[in-house]
């Protein structure tokens, strides 16, 4: 399955699970285009209604054809309601009021509509003022009146053939035209949930990171041994000390059990934990993990051999000037290097930094060591740097039974979880499969798990 479709197949749940990103940016998009129109000038049209007829007709004929005329004259007419001539007489009658309005201004202000098949003339105008909407109107409709009856053809008495009589007056206008408000809101509310849509579409479509089994699924058929959950805010120690009963601590405990079932025609007695990239938790996965083994009864060692960026002593809180690098190079044995530390867990921090962290973890004074090690516990944990920053990992996984991967679902890409298993199956490693970390966990495991604390 191609990137792109298996990103279109994450667009449905993408919207179950951020449809509220849809309806916040609707609602904002709402309230920004009624914003938005509160602060337009209102408008108020005012209309008024001309209608247009022969003078005379003698017969059925002569109604028929005067009838056709007008119609046929109608496009003329709306064209004189917006002339120099009717629009002169307009500024006249409205000196007393705007002497600063001018043709232009009448212009814009003024729309003419013939309704289909009429022979009826609208004339709308539009003003912020409602009573000068309406005076426009009708002194447009007064001058029109009097302008068609002055250029229309004459019969034999001289009086115009074509009269047109003001039926609709405009009258001042109650509630604006524009800008509509509500109208606007829903426009806005359509708008900012289509862009949201569109902007989830995209994040979907572009998103590349491993964030769910499924999106593993497309990349491996490693299995994934467990789903550690986000925590929230800087942790005080490792979960399964500090919060037995929550869903973090359980987590890694379904990691224990995983492992345990992976192991059904081999023991496991050491492990290597490692990741992809740095920052994607595994010195916090091992730590828990190791606690996991202590807490079921087991002897376990933890051992830090991410020489490069050791974290394992700052995370338990201990000493870090003698370890692994003073072991290797026979500084002192291994035994008087080895400490205990909270719950019961024997850990070999990473010791003082070395220049040569490659040369001493692919010496064989370190596969001898993990091999004197393993009878004294049930469990050797080995934190590893990660896969594609060093060759470290690749070397340590030929001193262990099993090596697991972390993958933190807000960072690594697909492309990255490749290369890890290209470097790992490369060298025969047994990958046992995957940890995902930092999993935004589902509302009612989150319920259960806290209201078990």
């Amino acid at each position: 399955m191609s990137t792109t479709q298996s990103a279109a197949t994450r667009l449905p749940s993408v919207f179950l699970q951020l449809w509220w990103v849809i309806v916040v940016a609707g609602v904002v998009g709402g309230l920004a285009a009624f914003g938005y129109s509160s602060t337009l000038t209102p408008v108020f049209h005012s209309t008024a209604s001309i209608y247009f007829s022969m003078r005379t007709a003698s017969s059925g004929s002569d109604i028929n054809q005067g009838s056709a005329y007008t119609q046929n004259q109608m496009l003329s007419f709306a064209q004189l309601a917006t002339s120099a001539a009717v629009l002169d007489e307009v500024r006249d009658d409205l000196a007393g009021t705007r002497p600063d309005l001018t043709l232009t201004d009448l212009r814009r202000m003024t729309k003419v509509e013939i309704p289909q098949n009429t022979v009826v003339l609208e004339i709308t105008a539009a003003s912020a003022n409602p009573e000068f909407a309406a005076e426009v109107g009708n002194s447009i409709a007064d001058n029109l009146t009097q302008a068609v009856y002055t250029i229309a053809p004459k019969d034999d008495k001289g009086e115009s053939t074509v009269v047109a009589r003001v039926i609709d007056p405009a009258v001042p206008a109650t509630v604006q035209s524009s800008p509509n408000k509500s109208q606007n809101a829903v426009i806005g509310v359509l708008i900012g949930a289509l862009l949201a849509a569109l902007a989830l579409s995209a994040w979907a479509l572009l998103d590349t990171r491993v964030r769910s089994r499924n999106a593993l699924a497309e990349v491996t058929d490693l299995p994934v041994l467990g789903a550690v959950p986000r925590q929230k805010g800087k942790p005080s120690g490792p979960v399964v000390l500090t919060k037995p009963n929550g869903h973090g601590a359980e987590a890694y405990r379904q990691v224990r059990s995983a492992l345990k079932f992976s192991a059904v025609e081999h023991r496991i007695g050491a492990i290597a934990v490692t990741s992809s990239v740095a920052g994607e938790g595994k010195t916090t996965t091992a730590v828990n993990l190791a606690l996991a083994y202590v807490e079921s009864g087991q002897r376990v060692l933890l051992i830090d051999a991410d020489l490069r960026r050791p974290t394992v002593a700052t995370t338990l809180g201990l000493e870090n000037a003698v370890g692994l690098t003073s072991v290797l190079v026979e500084a002192v044995e291994a035994e008087d290097a080895i400490i205990e530390s909270a719950g019961g867990l024997a850990v070999l921090t990473a010791g003082e930094p070395a220049p040569n962290p490659a040369e001493l973890l692919a010496s064989n004074r370190m596969r001898l060591l993990v091999e004197a090690l393993r009878p004294s516990y049930d469990l050797v944990v080995i934190d590893t740097a990660p896969v594609l920053s060093v060759s470290d990992a690749t070397v340590i996984s030929q001193y262990v039974d099993a090596t697991i991967a972390i993958i933190n679902t807000r960072k690594t890409a697909k492309t990255q979880v490749e290369r890890c298993i290209a470097a790992l199956t490369g060298v025969r490693a047994n990958l046992a499969g995957f940890v995902l970390n930092n999993v935004a966990e589902a509302r009612r495991d989150r319920y259960y798990y806290l209201s078990e604390n």
